[in-house]
Order: structure tokens, then sequence, then C-alpha cells
């Protein structure tokens, strides 16, 4: 928790440069109440839709940790993308002519545009940039329009190094996880370890061309993924994240940096 916005700057330029060493790079997540778990949003409207809950994030640990919990989630997540929603026949149609990945399109649109979703909310994607402002300003910032800066709670700006979880980084398409996530192994709790998606052709969208987003998918709907990343830690004796909170104090000292390196709504959602 740093006491002040420069020791904040400082503590950040720190992580990024001890997560600098040749091949690695680090990417950052901002949310702006640093008590909020690291949930994909189908798990968040999947619960509130199920159980009634305002708050999702007070279910009961007994449900939530479950193996029927689980499945239970990854049923309607199967259920949405395979029976609800699926990729056009121009999404395919790229995929043949561009290599594109019409799975990964059709969920990257549904994470940047929460608006046009339908069925329960989200995918099972989380969103990450590369570009350590774009996650000061979801740390900072709420939504869109006016009275965005919530400096009544304390927001969070992770910070994960991506190297240290091995070789995550996914070079199978999206459609062919999805396909897997029907089997046995994954339903029953195994192989839900985190992947990182970030496709090298992807579609024109100018959110994610100015957002600079990266993908971390939720595998294991019992715990969010920091919970499964401190597990990792622990077992492996290694470090994958850090935690940055920053206080209600700074937040208009942030927006003013924000400001001055060109990080508006307008940038961030450019339409």
């Amino acid at each position: 928790m740093p006491t002040s916005f420069d020791n904040l700057l400082k503590e950040l330029d720190h992580i990024i440069k001890a997560s600098g060493k040749e091949h690695q790079m680090a990417l950052f997540r901002g949310q702006t109440n640093y008590e909020w778990p690291i949930d994909c949003a189908f798990v968040r409207y999947a619960i509130k839709n199920l159980f009634g809950l305002t708050n999702y994030y007070e279910l009961s640990k007994t449900i939530r940790h479950s193996g029927p919990f689980h499945r239970a989630i990854a049923s309607l997540l199967l259920l949405k993308f395979g029976s609800v929603w699926r990729p056009s026949k121009e999404a395919y149609d790229s995929e043949k002519s561009h290599a594109i990945d019409p799975w990964y399109e059709l969920l990257k649109h549904l994470q940047q545009y929460p608006e046009k979703d339908s069925f329960i909310n989200g995918t099972f994607l989380t969103d990450w940039t590369v570009l350590k402002e774009v996650g000061l300003y979801f740390a900072t910032y709420s939504g869109k329009g006016e009275n965005r800066l919530v400096d009544q709670n304390h927001g969070a700006l992770w910070v994960c190094d991506p190297v240290a979880t091995g070789k995550t980084l996914q070079l199978i398409k999206l459609g062919d996880i999805l396909e897997l996530m029907s089997g046995a192994e994954f339903l029953n709790g195994e192989k839900t370890f985190p992947l990182i998606f970030s496709p090298k052709k992807q579609t024109h969208q100018p959110r994610a061309e100015n957002q600079l987003p990266v993908y971390i998918s939720q595998m294991d709907f019992r715990y969010d993924i920091v919970d499964v990343w401190a597990s990792y830690e622990k077992t492996n004796n290694m470090k994958i994240f850090v935690c940055l909170i920053i206080t209600d104090n700074i937040k208009q000292e942030c927006a003013a940096y924000l400001k001055a390196n060109g990080i508006s709504e307008e940038r961030v959602y450019p339409e």
C-alpha cells in the first residue's frame, strides 16, 4: 500500500523492472475496489442469477468451493458458447482466409462490448493489459460518463508476470479449448489452471487496439484467479503476482497523471 502517488509509481517501476528479464513482460489489471476477487464476469453474473445475491462474493464458501458448483457454472458456460452464442459465418470465413480465431473474436467482442451480451452476461476471460496506464485507469475510474472517478474506495492495480505461470500462453485456438472444457477432466476440476490468450492475428477493433488487452481465462470456477495463483506460488516457491493498493486519497493524483499521459475516456472507449 504505497503512501503517496510518487511511491506508487516507484513501486510500479520496480515491479516492472523485476519482471523485465528476457522474454518476460508484466500484465496489469485495475479494479476500483481492492477487496474484489478476480473472477470472470460469467461467474459473477451466474452467481447473482442462481442465488439472488447482489454481492456475488458473499456466496457461501461451502457452495463455492464444491465440485458441483464448478460443474454447474461450466455447464452453463458451455451452453452459452455453443447454443446461445456462436461465431458468425463471416468469422469462420476469416478463419479460412486469414487464420483468425473465430471463437476468440466472439469472446473478445463480448468482453469489450458487454452491453451487447445476452443470456448470462460475460465470458470466462478476465481483462488484463500490457499498458500500466490503462491498468491505472480502471483502478481509478468506473464505467463511462460523468462522476466516474471512484475515490471513496481503495483501488487495486494487479500486476502479473505471465512467464512465471509456465507455458500458459495459448497457441491452441479458443474454440478447441472450449471443446476440451466439455471433457471429464475439466468438469471434475482437473486441468483448470488459468490460460493466457493473445493471438498475433486479430480483427480490427478500436477499443482493443487502444487498450491492448491480454485475456486470462478463469478455468476453476470454485476459486478466483488469485487464489489459484497463490496456491501455485506456495507450491513452486515463485512469485506470479503483486497487488498495489491505490488508496482513496491518491486517486485524484492518479487521475491527473492519466490525463497528462493522454489516458482519457475517449482513449479507452474511442467510439
